[in-house]
């Protein structure tokens, strides 16, 4: 699978797109940044996710709590611990409503 880095409006992160069984990936790394850089890169991220064959990976230092229920509404998730007990979350885009997101709101809670 052959990444490919692209520009994402907002983000202060790299992000990186690659295609997998028909899905198209989007994937940025914050497992070494410090908050509010998780928030803002995953929101920025999650604007890309607008159908079902899309998906938003997101590398973190642990489960984002503060992110998890400002997009709840909008997106699904799975996670899973990786190396280094970093966290590996794939969000999926929820139905194909208008997003209640608000997609500006990157500051932390959790």
């Amino acid at each position: 699978m052959k990444k490919t880095e692209i520009e994402v409006t907002g983000a202060t992160e790299p992000f990186y797109t690659y295609e997998e069984d028909g899905i198209t990936y989007y994937e940025f790394d914050t497992s070494l940044c410090t908050p509010p850089a998780p928030m803002v890169n995953a929101m920025c991220g999650l604007k890309l996710i607008d159908s079902a064959d899309k998906r938003l990976v997101m590398i973190n230092m642990k489960k984002p709590m503060g992110l998890l229920p400002k997009v709840e509404a909008d997106f699904t998730w799975t996670d899973e611990e990786i190396e280094d007990g970093k966290v590996k979350l794939t969000f999926s885009k929820r139905g194909d409503g208008e997003a209640g997101t608000d997609f500006e709101s990157t500051s932390c809670s959790g």
